[in-house]
């Protein structure tokens, strides 16, 4: 939360001509659907209910077939869901990439949005953040700075993925 990747994500989609996809965004629909009003703890809860009952069918859901040319997809919280867009999207390459922040500047952010230190600490403890910072940090392809110019990460990202595939495996 707050380290930039849904801003850096936006521009990389462009910066590609792929499609951005979201699980964020699936979420808020869902908790829209069902008529329960948006917080982080009613994001996170959903969230974590729709991994521990079906990881794939989730993901399924959240892809929805846009990822058939390449996406850029945000918001990967789980091991299990990253392995079932890797399933999902075989043979196309899935590329994770860590967003890394300063701490100081990822807590002023979700200030900035309206949250207190302890809603900030509370949602940081809930286990949907849990692999955030350890195993999906260990496991990412390239890291790169969400504190630093916009421009200059999207241009590190996108080099990396030119250089790394061909114009047919896009991710």
């Amino acid at each position: 939360m707050g380290a930039g990747k849904s801003t850096l994500a936006r521009a990389l989609s462009d910066a590609l001509g792929v499609p951005r996809i979201s699980f964020g965004e699936y979420i808020r629909s869902v908790l829209r659907q069902r008529g329960i009003q948006e917080s982080r703890t009613a994001l996170q809860g959903l969230g974590e209910s729709l991994v521990e009952d079906d990881a794939r069918g989730f993901t399924t859901a959240v892809l929805s077939g846009l990822w058939k040319e390449g996406a850029v997809v945000d918001g990967i919280r789980h091991v299990e869901v990253l392995q079932a867009i890797r399933d999902t999207a075989a043979p196309l390459p899935v590329v994770l990439v860590y967003v890394d922040v300063d701490e100081a500047v990822r807590k002023q952010r979700l200030a900035e949005r309206g949250m207190s230190p302890e809603e900030i600490d509370a949602a940081d403890a809930h286990s949907t953040e849990q692999q955030v910072g350890g195993e999906l940090r260990e496991m990412a392809a390239l890291r790169v700075h969400g504190d630093r110019d916009l421009a200059e990460a999207v241009r590190l990202v996108s080099d990396w993925v030119k250089k790394n595939f061909t114009h047919n495996e896009r991710s």
